[in-house]
C-alpha cells in the first residue's frame, strides 16, 4: 500500500520520517516521501493510499481531506506542533478541533494530557491512541549514534559554544508582521500581543547576547526559527567575533555538542532535556504568562535578568543533568517511556488494506515534471515570499543527507538492508522493499 508522507521543516522532521519510512517499507508499505507540494499532487493523482498529516489548519485542511476521502484514502494524523500550547489550551483545542476527527481515521496524540484536553472534541475514542512522538524518542541515548558524526564535525568547527535557540517568528518572520497578522489572526485573537511580545524578546536577547559575548570566552552559536528573518541577528552581531549566525541541520546535534542551551520558551527546550542536559531560558522580566508556552519553562532554569543568567553560566560551565524523576511532566505530556516508532507502525499495519498498484503512466510522470517546473518558477520569476520561506525550511532535504540517514540506520540494523530509496525529483523520494 502506498503512504504518502510530506515533510515541511527539513531540521526536525527529516531523522525521524527517513526512519519511519524505512520501518514501513521494511513491512511491505511503499513510501513517498516529499515536499508538501509533490505529495499534494500524488494525494489527487493516486487511489488507495494512507496520508501522514502532520497538522490540521482550520479552514485550510479540509480541501486536502475531500480530496483524500473522494480517492478512498486514509488519513493519519501525527501532528508536529501536538504538544506545547498556551495556558487556556487554545492551540491544541483548534488543532485537534471536531472538524478534524470528522475527517481522521486514527490520531497519533502526544501524551494522556493532551488526551484529557481534546477528549470533548472526539467523536470515537477508538481514532485515538496516545503514542508520544518518534523525534522525542530518536533523543534516547540509544540513537545518540544518528547524531555522533555531526557532533563531533561542529565541535572540531566550533569547540566550546553556547546554543541559543530562538523561537521569534511571529515578531521577526521572513514575510513581515503584515503576513503574521492575516495569516495567525483568525486562529490567534491576541496575534497583536504576540507579535509585540516577540519584539520584546528581540531586544531581551540582543542585549544578553551583547554582554555574553564579552564575558563569555567561547563561541556564541544563534539558531534562529527557521521563519525568522536570520538578517536581524546577521545585521545585529555583525561586528563581534564570537557571535555566529547559524542554521544547519537538526538541532539535536547542535545540542549534544554545545555547552549551554539558552531559549525563550522553545520546543527545542524540550529536546534539549531529553538528550539529558537541562536547558537555560531567558525571558525579559515583565512578560505575560498567558502569551507564553508553559512546557519549556518547565523544562528549564529560568532567568529574567540578564546578569543572572550570565553570571550562572560563569559559574556552571555545562548543562545540568537531566533526572527523570524531577520532570514528571515528560511522561504526562510526551509518553517518554513509549516506544512511539513501533506503535506507529503497527497503526499502519493495522489501517492497511489493499491498494491500487502505483500508476506509472506516461501522463503521471508528466504531471510530477510539470510540478517541478512550476514549483521552480514561483521562485525564479514570481519570486514568491512562500517558495523562499519553503525552501529556508527544506535546507537539508537532499538526496545526500538522506542516504547518510539511510547508511547510519542500516549499520545498527542490518535488516534494514532490504529497504531501497530513489529519488523521483531533489524533493520527492520513494522508500520501499
Amino acid at each position: 500500500m502506498n503512504v504518502l508522507i510530506p515533510i515541511e521543516t527539513s531540521s526536525r522532521e527529516l531523522l525521524y520520517k527517513v526512519y519511519l519510512c524505512q520501518l514501513l517499507a521494511k513491512k511491505g508499505f511503499k513510501c513517498y516521501l516529499g515536499n508538501k507540494y509533490y505529495i499534494y499532487h500524488l494525494a489527487n493523482n493516486l487511489k488507495g493510499y494512507i496520508y501522514l498529516d502532520k497538522g490540521y489548519h482550520k479552514g485550510q485542511s479540509e480541501l486536502l481531506y475531500r480530496k483524500i476521502k473522494k480517492n478512498n484514502g486514509i488519513i493519519i494524523n501525527l501532528d508536529e506542533e501536538g504538544g506545547i500550547d498556551f495556558a487556556d489550551g487554545s492551540t491544541l483545542n483548534g488543532r485537534y478541533s471536531k472538524s478534524l476527527f470528522d475527517f481522521v481515521d486514527l490520531t497519533f496524540l502526544w501524551g494522556e494530557a493532551q488526551y484529557k484536553l481534546i477528549s470533548k472534541n472526539l467523536n470515537k475514542k477508538s481514532k485515538v491512541e496516545v503514542v508520544g512522538h518518534p523525534r522525542f524518542e530518536l533523543l534516547n541515548n540509544k540513537f545518540h549514534y544518528l547524531y555522533q558524526k555531526e557532533v563531533d564535525q561542529i565541535k572540531n568547527k566550533y569547540q566550546d559554544f553556547i546554543l541559543i535557540n530562538t523561537n521569534m517568528s511571529w515578531g521577526n518572520n521572513i514575510r513581515g508582521d503584515v503576513f503574521v497578522a492575516k495569516n495567525y489572526g483568525t486562529r490567534f485573537k491576541c496575534i497583536d500581543q504576540i507579535i509585540t511580545l516577540d519584539k520584546k524578546k528581540l531586544e531581551a536577547y540582543c542585549s544578553l547576547v551583547l554582554k555574553l559575548s564579552k564575558k563569555y570566552k567561547g563561541n556564541i552559536i544563534i539558531r534562529p526559527h527557521p521563519e525568522e528573518d536570520n538578517s536581524y541577528y546577521l545585521n545585529a552581531f555583525k561586528d563581534i567575533k564570537n557571535v555566529k549566525v547559524v542554521y544547519e541541520g537538526s538541532v539535536v546535534p547542535w545540542i549534544l555538542a554545545s555547552n549551554n542551551m539558552i531559549h525563550p520558551d522553545c520546543t527545542t527546550a524540550i529536546e534539549c532535556l531529553f538528550t539529558g542536559k537541562v536547558p537555560l531560558s531567558y525571558l525579559p522580566a515583565d512578560y505575560p504568562a498567558d502569551l507564553v508556552t508553559e512546557l519549556p519553562l518547565e523544562a528549564s532554569k529560568c532567568f529574567t535578568n540578564e546578569n543572572k543568567l550570565i553570571s550562572y553560566i560563569s559559574e556552571n560551565k555545562d548543562f545540568i543533568k537531566f533526572k527523570k524523576e524531577n520532570y514528571l511532566f515528560a511522561e504526562e505530556y510526551f509518553s517518554f517511556s513509549k516506544s512511539s516508532m513501533k506503535i506507529i507502525v503497527d497503526g499502519f499495519c493495522n489501517l492497511k488494506d489493499n491498494s491500487p498498484k502505483f500508476s506509472s503512466n506516461k501522463s503521471f510522470y508528466t504531471g510530477l515534471l510539470l510540478r517541478r517546473c512550476s514549483y521552480i518558477l514561483r521562485g525564479l520569476i514570481m519570486k514568491d515570499e512562500s517558495y523562499k520561506l519553503s525552501e529556508n525550511k527544506l535546507k537539508g532535504f537532499t538526496e545526500n543527507n538522506i542516504q547518510q540517514i539511510h547508511n547510519l540506520i542500516n549499520s545498527k540494523d542490518s535488516k534494514m538492508n532490504e529497504v531501497n530509496f530513489k529519488s523521483l525529483n531533489k524533493q520527492l523520494y520513494v522508500f520501499s522493499k
